[in-house]
């Protein structure tokens, strides 16, 4: 299959993946935002009723606040109710009746309840007469003639109220002789012995016409703690059901739930024991499920299909470029590496032409790769010829030797011979490149040679001393490390001194190191000097075990530097490199060791990095 197949085919799969993943977004964002739309719906449908029986209850209260707080009407209610005991005249009671009937019978409590009605424990009743808001005030009804108290049928919670005012849920008009037309009331008891109670009423049918934003919302008003004043579906007087009450129970104000397609709320009235459960039932229809999914089904196949035609098009644009790269590469060879300058492809997207150009420089760098094969060709040709070389000048060193020693021998001087042989000793040792490294005790029989020399040409201005513990003898140490730093006593400690010279070399082995020191007596080195090299030491230090850079590269010589960085490469973290100018008697030394590994194989590890780096 080509490239550019592959392209369509994964592409494609893509567009189908993202498009019924926009597909499945779009069909629950739909349902979700109809959803919350029903949910906020509901929840100021169910506040609008609350609010609306706010108003209508509020006037019902107002009407019992605005009777009682006339001084007439309260007046005439306390003789009445002294009057059980006769001690007021009956022409009082009489104006207090008059007075009673003619308060009740005023525009404003007719105007805002159906019947507004006086009665106490004497029997005695008044009543307002009732009024409409299309026929006016109708002719006073036929009230009963004769009642007793005790008979009211839902009186009892009134009476236990004390004092506040009560909402009755619906009942027959009781006062009416002629008809019992549903109503709902609110009451109270005046407090006081036989002060009677107030009731405003009005007409069930009246809760028809609450206002509604949503005409499928259905709701039940519940009053007194759980009796159902109204119910949408336009029955009252009903108990509350056991799922009813379970909601009214345990549902928070304001939240909207959720159940078996229906959705819940409930709003509860500040002012009066009056709470709103509304409720929609079948939230979304199949019909408007249908609507949904059949958008999200096409907005799937508008996006799918606008996604393959983008994809075969930029397919054929991006494959081109590298249809040019292919017959490039197969038309490339040893020869034409450089031929491949005219690959441009304008117009297309900055990812081709890097990948054009790091073809380029790839053949650019294969050519300078050719290029350094042959030199490294002629360079490792002439390194064969310096290694045969260096082995032979040696050989020729060694020769020159034997004939001064055979010459010495002819003459009977056998200090020429020790001297020969022991510079013999020392040149096998240095030139002997299998090993970079050596053990502390064949440093110190290669040291013994280099005194001797030392000592042959001072003669006796020159006292050497070597104290070596037996346990450091077997540890290892780079080759002519010593040697360097005795070297270094001579050549730079003892430039003013002509007699009692002294260099000391002495090995210890502590608690969790061992080291060696070599020290003179002779002038020392200055402050400027001494820090001069423990900078340089420390850049050492940074180019080995920090920047990985190869130490003869960087360092180059034979002083003081170099051995501490073969030193270094040796021990790495656990190597031991000290100088200082010796304050007691003058002089310099230096101390070289090792700290004890605190892992096993340190050592090893250790050997093989001098072994990699050098």
């Amino acid at each position: 299959m080509k490239f550019r197949s592959k392209m369509v085919l994964a592409y494609t799969t893509v567009a189908l993946l993202v498009s019924l993943i926009l597909g499945i977004a779009v069909a629950r964002i739909s349902f979700q935002y109809e959803m919350n739309s029903q949910k906020n719906n509901l929840r100021v449908t169910a506040k609008s009723y609350v609010t609306q029986m706010d108003e209508r209850l509020s006037r019902m209260d107002a009407i019992m606040k605005y009777i009682l707080s006339d001084t007439v009407m309260l007046e005439s209610i306390t003789w009445l109710a002294e009057n059980q005991y006769g001690d007021i005249p009956n022409r009082y009671v009489l104006d207090a009746k008059s007075n009673l009937g003619t308060g009740l019978t005023t525009e404003y409590i007719m105007k805002n309840s159906y019947r507004t009605v006086f009665f106490n424990q004497a029997s005695f009743l008044a009543s307002s007469a009732t009024y409409t808001t299309g026929a006016g005030v109708l002719p006073k009804q036929r009230l009963i003639s004769e009642f007793e108290v005790e008979e009211i049928p839902y009186l009892e919670p009134v009476s236990e109220a004390d004092g506040e005012s009560v909402i009755v849920i619906s009942h027959p008009d009781y006062w009416g002789a002629n008809d019992n037309i549903p109503v709902y009331s609110m009451m109270k008891a005046l407090r006081g012995d036989g002060m009677g109670f107030l009731e405003v009423e009005n007409r069930m049918d009246s809760l028809k016409t609450l206002e509604t934003s949503d005409p499928d919302i259905e709701f039940l008003l519940i009053v007194n703690g759980g009796e159902i004043l109204y119910a949408s579906n336009g029955k009252y007087g009903t108990e509350l059901s056991a799922v009813d009450r379970e909601r009214l129970k345990n549902q928070q104000e304001n939240q909207v739930l959720t159940e078996n397609g229906s959705i819940y709320t409930k709003a509860s009235s500040r002012d009066f024991d009056l709470t709103v459960l509304a409720y929609k039932k079948n939230v979304l229809l199949e019909k408007e499920r249908g609507q949904l999914f059949s958008i999200s089904f096409v907005a799937t196949l508008v996006t799918f299909g606008i996604s393959l035609m983008m994809v075969i098009f930029w397919s054929g644009i991006l494959s081109r470029p590298i249809r040019q790269l292919q017959e490039t590469v197969e038309n490339t060879n040893i020869e034409n590496l450089q031929d491949n300058q005219h690959l441009k492809v304008p117009g297309v997207l900055d990812e081709f032409q890097g990948l054009i150009r790091s073809y380029q420089a790839m053949m650019a760098r294969l050519d300078e790769a050719l290029q350094n094969e042959k030199r490294a060709a002629k360079l490792q040709l002439q390194a064969q010829f310096d290694t045969l070389q260096a082995q032979v000048n040696p050989h020729f060193i060694y020769n020159v030797l034997n004939t001064i020693s055979s010459r010495a021998i002819l003459d009977n001087d056998e200090a020429i011979c020790e001297m020969c042989g022991s510079l013999g000793t020392m040149l096998r040792y240095s030139t002997n490149n299998k090993e970079r490294y050596a053990s502390v005790e064949k440093e110190l029989e290669y040291l013994d040679s280099y005194f001797y020399l030392l000592k042959a040409r001072h003669e006796n201005s020159l006292e050497v001393s070597i104290d070596v513990d037996r346990e450091i003898r077997r540890q290892s140490i780079p080759k002519m490390t010593l040697q360097q730093l005795v070297e270094n006593c001579v050549k730079h400690g003892f430039r003013n001194m002509d007699a009692g010279r002294q260099i000391s070399v002495t090995g210890k082995v502590l608690a969790d190191r061992w080291t060696i020191r070599v020290q003179d007596n002779g002038c020392g080195v200055p402050e400027e000097k001494l820090l001069e090299l423990q900078k340089r030491l420390e850049e050492a230090r940074k180019d080995i075990l920090e920047r990985a850079k190869p130490a003869q590269m960087e360092i180059g010589g034979m002083g003081i530097v170099n051995t501490y960085a073969r030193c270094l490469l040796l021990y790495f973290e656990d190597c031991i490199f000290e100088m200082e100018n010796v304050t007691d008697g003058g002089g310099f030394a230096v101390t070289v060791g090792q700290k004890k590994p605190k892992t096993a194989g340190k050592e090893t590890y250790a050997a093989e990095r001098i072994h990699d780096t050098m």
